[in-house]
């Protein structure tokens, strides 16, 4: 499961620092997970956005869950 709160946090982390998604993720010393499964995930995360978005705003996710992580 700390695959994708690592993915989050990569992808949520504010991008001050410059750098490529690929270079932080590669960069980040921390990781539980390998990097590259890391990097997969959240590159096909940011591929699948617009999607993601319409699906959890047209199922009404955010109504009912407000908070999906923790």
């Amino acid at each position: 499961m700390s695959l994708y709160y690592e993915a989050a946090d990569v992808l949520t982390a504010p991008t001050n620092k410059g750098g490529s998604l690929k270079s932080r993720v590669f960069s980040k010393k921390d990781l539980k997970s390998p990097p590259a499964q890391v990097y997969a995930l959240a590159i096909e995360t940011c591929k699948w956005s617009p999607v993601l978005k319409e699906v959890i705003e047209n199922a009404d996710i955010l109504r009912l869950e407000r908070k999906v992580s923790t």
